[in-house]
């Protein structure tokens, strides 16, 4: 079995980084937009500072454009102020300070700690705290270059600043993009992990096991994303009006995350469980289908959020494969594999909440256990 596991090592490390890489390169493309605008705004401030203030290197001009947009596709306004203006509140202490006492070590210190204690007072917010530090610490440490302007590198943070701003307020953003987009890339692991388990679990294939559990246990990063980004969005439906109109839909994709986390945090001991099942070498095709089924039902799932249509068919699917999920089905399965399809009903029951129905709505589409369905034949108690 060592030996086994030992010699699977070199295909499980192509898989993760396979994986990985291809999370990678929709990272690429999703942020793709920021990744255009960071060289053009940053080159922008800085020949504004060059050819227009006449400054001969305008670094903080950049660096400040740069930061305030940030590489992802998270920005908010309120994300570009805090970073703008703490850089450019940073050089500015920093410059009155250097021009009060100098510069060395002990006046490395004195900033740091003023900086830092008037960042605190303005605004906690730790961005902006860690601007005023980062950017004190360049004024005091890099010397400036001879100008006649006052102040020199705090026009050049203070323009790279409003650069990051200005873009914050002009290029538009749709509220429900990057959510729906995610909530799709989750739904279309959901429904690959289920494949997995599925071949896994009809053909006893311990290895397709194995990249299964590999599988699920890379989906955080997509959640955690998915989860930031409706932060966002939430936040751009409270200050722009144009953001505002598709609150509803934000709303909707939260419920669906709350429940796609839950469903794959189900999945992930599912899939551990299989592991366990397949290494016995014992194929359970009944269990694979009922695995099957919620796999179809996440594609479809998949298929409405990414497209924002009605959920409708996810729905049916999903209650589908729900109906048939009946632990005591098959009399000669052991307690692992009816625990087993107990933990599949409830990642049933969080994709049918994902798709838009209430909990007692999702549990009514399963087949009711064997206690339950005796209290119901005996009916109501006679006092």
């Amino acid at each position: 079995m060592a030996k086994t596991r030992v010699s699977q090592l070199p295909r499980r490390a192509v898989n993760v980084a396979s994986h990985r890489l291809r999370l990678g390169l929709k990272r690429v493309w999703v942020n793709s937009g920021q990744l255009i605008q960071i060289p053009i705004a940053a080159t922008a401030a800085y020949a504004f500072c060059v050819y227009v203030l006449g400054h001969p290197y305008p670094f903080l001009a950049a660096v400040a454009s740069a930061v305030g947009i940030g590489p992802v596709a998270d920005r908010r306004l309120r994300r570009a102020l805090e970073i703008g203006f703490g850089a450019t509140f940073g050089v500015l202490v920093g410059e009155a300070l250097v021009n009060l006492y100098g510069t060395g070590i002990w006046q490395l210190a004195l900033t740091l700690i003023i900086g830092l204690c008037i960042g605190t007072i303005i605004n906690s917010g730790g961005i902006f705290i860690t601007q005023i530090a980062v950017q004190s610490v360049y004024v005091v440490v890099v010397p400036a270059t001879s100008t006649t302007m006052p102040f020199p590198r705090t026009l050049d943070a203070l323009t790279g600043s409003m650069c990051a701003i200005l873009l914050a307020f002009l290029i538009p953003r749709d509220a429900r993009k990057v959510p729906r987009r995610l909530a799709a890339d989750m739904l279309e692991e959901i429904n690959d992990v289920f494949k997995m388990m599925k071949r896994a679990l009809s053909d006893a294939d311990s290895t397709m096991a194995n990249r299964a559990l590999e599988r699920a246990r890379e989906t955080q990063d997509i959640i955690d994303s998915w989860g930031s980004s409706l932060r966002i969005s939430r936040e751009a439906a409270k200050i722009n009006a144009r953001a505002r109109r598709h609150a509803a839909e934000v709303t909707r994709l939260s419920r669906a995350h709350t429940f796609s986390d839950r469903a794959m945090r189900t999945m992930r001991v599912i899939a551990r469980r299989v592991v366990g099942m397949t290494e016995l070498g014992v194929e359970k095709p009944v269990i694979a289908d009922y695995v099957g089924s919620l796999a179809d039902g996440a594609k479809k799932l998949e298929i409405a959020l990414r497209r924002g249509t009605d959920r409708s068919l996810a729905e049916a699917a999903l209650s589908e494969a729900a109906g048939t999920l009946d632990p005591r089905a098959n009399s000669d399965w052991d307690i692992h594999d009816e625990s087993l399809v107990l933990l599949l009903r409830t990642v049933a029951v969080d994709l049918l909440q994902a798709a838009g129905l209430t909990r007692d709505e999702a549990q009514s589409r399963l087949p009711p256990l064997a206690a339950d369905a005796e209290d119901a034949d005996e009916g109501p108690i006679a006092e």
